[in-house]
């Protein structure tokens, strides 16, 4: 009796101190994180626990799974894999996961060989995925080729909600986030394929055994519910989670306490030196645009024939350059299909016009390159913006510093980023106006998105203009700014001129609220006309807007004109100059200076 008495002693003892030994490798494998003076996991779901205030005691867990684990005959080791992988891995715990059916099986439909961090770039065409998305991939020994691997994805189950409610209960935690994996064709299909998204896949420097615990990671996460914040505790701050639990050594989440956007995760990745290969994979529609812009004038008319007539007439063409224009306009009646603009009837009637005209060409080659590579997004510009700019508001000379935490902006360097493409979040505007030595706040944008996306003959995305946020509203009669609340919800189309050069129309409801305001509010419609520059090292956007309101003091004809300069990638010369035309004063004003990201 008092032996087996000093047994369970000894053990507690032996326990406690491992514990002691060892608590960042443990709390990190379990998510636990310090709040306060008291540790909560990420998990909230009680069967991810084996004590009933599991989520909150990360000692009372790690004890109770020591027992389990060495208990004889225990089936817990086949549930939760690697927290048994760790265990012995310290020596507190013996035997193999030999036994585990379930788990044996899934280790052969995966068949791991390496972990791929993958990044698809923003779809503008979904709120959800403004700001891109981190996902892993688990490569396979199946094949050279990683169609057979497997996508590990964390995503919002936001079942049929949508528009406001869909906004509100992402923000604020509305949803549980839940953890899949699916074969890599199917990621492939959904993000190359359907929303025409390049995806850049990153192989991750791990051991075999750190490439063991992660997969067995997945495997415990499966049935796990998980708090969803858009902003904060979204995907990308998971897939971080993991890599600290796979490698405790590693420090990712904690630097992203206020919001963990995927692009700023994947860099934080890229600089503890954890990638050692990139592979660009390029959507259908890149794919699509790189042929058309190799192809000379002829060639595209031909095209354009094909696409728009269903004329297959290409005599006009030298016999070397056939084969490309049909087989440019066969991958584009495949992206058709499958953004379900064409019945299988058509499409197969036309595949085989195309495949049957191009069987009858002597020179059947192709001499157009494929799309072999991109701009790599690591190597955009920092996201949080700091801008120091002076200008003058009607005679009135003014410093004007701004800040904001995320993301790009039309002015920002575009490299590795969606040109035409803008999302702020809570930039905030202050002023100091030399005369009578006046600060004021004069903007906090609270969400400002713009894509400006041309249309080609292949395709024909919408253009908009998004904009919410409190800003000092210019008054005509006394001259005087009011700060109110206003709203812009421009839509319209866009046309490519040259490569870099856009040029757009749009229609601009718009709304405003303000103490300081006539009537104290009004509704607005305009007519904008505008035009995008962007070569990367210099960008260039002018437009000019009518605005007609319900207060008529308040209608205007505006004329912008904006520029930027990128000395480096994250320093950049700006200058621009604004002129409002009203019925009564109209207001100019110009600003010049620097603007920082970091």
């Amino acid at each position: 009796m008092f032996h087996l008495i000093f047994q369970l002693i000894a053990l507690l003892i032996l326990t406690q101190n491992a514990f002691a030994s060892h608590p960042t490798e443990w709390n990190k494998l379990m998510h636990y994180q310090l709040k306060g003076h008291t540790f909560s996991s990420l998990i909230e779901n009680q069967s991810y626990f084996l004590t009933p205030n599991g989520r909150f005691d990360p000692i009372a867990e790690y004890n109770a799974h020591i027992k389990a684990f060495n208990t004889p005959n225990d089936t817990t080791k086949c549930t939760f894999p690697a927290r048994f992988l760790y265990l012995k891995s310290q020596n507190l715990v013996q035997g193999d996961l030999s036994s585990c059916t379930e788990y044996q099986q899934y280790l052969q439909d995966l068949q791991p060989k390496a972990i791929t961090m993958l990044f698809t770039n923003a779809y503008m065409s979904n709120p959800s995925s403004l700001f891109g998305h981190t996902l892993f991939r688990i490569d396979t020994l199946r094949s050279t080729a990683q169609l057979l691997a497997h996508g590990a994805n964390f995503g919002a189950d936001t079942g049929d909600d949508s528009g406001i409610l869909y906004a509100l209960k992402g923000l604020y935690g509305g949803y549980y986030g839940t953890f899949g994996v699916k074969p890599y064709y199917d990621v492939i299909n959904l993000y190359n394929n359907i929303e025409n998204r390049d995806i850049w896949e990153y192989e991750l420097d791990l051991t075999p055994k750190e490439q063991e615990l992660f997969t067995a990671l997945i495997w415990e996460l499966k049935e796990a519910k998980i708090r969803y914040y858009f902003f904060t505790q979204n995907c990308s701050y998971l897939l971080l989670s993991m890599l600290e639990a796979t490698r405790p050594s590693l420090d990712l989440t904690s630097q992203f306490k206020l919001h963990a956007m995927p692009l700023s995760t994947l860099k934080a990745v890229n600089n503890e030196n954890l990638i050692k290969n990139t592979h660009y994979r390029p959507s259908r529609q890149s794919k699509l645009q790189h042929r058309y812009h190799q192809m000379n004038a002829s060639q595209k008319k031909a095209l354009i024939n094909i696409i728009k007539n269903d004329n297959i007439n290409i005599t006009s063409l030298k016999e070397s350059e056939k084969a490309d224009v049909l087989e440019t306009a066969y991958q584009y009646i495949q992206y058709l299909y499958i953004e379900q603009k064409l019945e299988l009837k058509t499409y197969r009637q036309k595949s085989f016009k195309l495949l049957q005209e191009r069987s009858k060409i002597k020179d059947n080659n192709l001499y157009f390159e494929d799309l072999q590579t991109g701009e790599n997004p690591i190597y955009s510009h920092s996201e949080a913006g700091l801008s120091m700019l002076f200008g003058t508001q009607n005679g009135n000379h003014f410093q004007e510093l701004s800040l904001k935490p995320a993301y790009t902006s039309l002015l920002d360097n575009s490299y590795g980023l969606l040109k035409g493409a803008e999302i702020n979040l809570l930039e905030t505007k202050f002023r100091h106006y030399d005369i009578k030595d006046h600060y004021t706040l004069q903007e906090l944008n609270l969400l400002s998105i713009k894509s400006i996306n041309g249309k080609d003959i292949m395709f024909s995305p919408f253009s908009y203009d998004i904009k919410f946020g409190l800003t000092q509203t210019f008054n005509p009669i006394t001259t005087k700014d009011t700060l109110a609340l206003n709203l812009t919800t421009a839509i319209g189309e866009a046309y490519n001129i040259t490569p870099n050069t856009e040029i757009y129309v749009m229609t601009v409801p718009n709304a405003s609220y303000g103490g300081g305001l006539k009537e104290n509010a009004y509704l607005g419609f305009g007519f904008k006309l505008g035009l995008y520059y962007n070569n990367q090292d210099f960008r260039f956007h002018t437009f000019a807007q009518k605005n007609y309101t319900t207060s008529s003091i308040y209608s205007n004809t505006t004329y912008s004109i904006e520029a930027s300069y990128s000395i480096t990638k994250d320093l950049n010369l700006y200058a621009s100059n604004l002129y409002q035309k009203t019925s009564y004063h109209d207001n100019k004003e110009t600003l010049l200076g620097l603007k920082i990201n970091f």
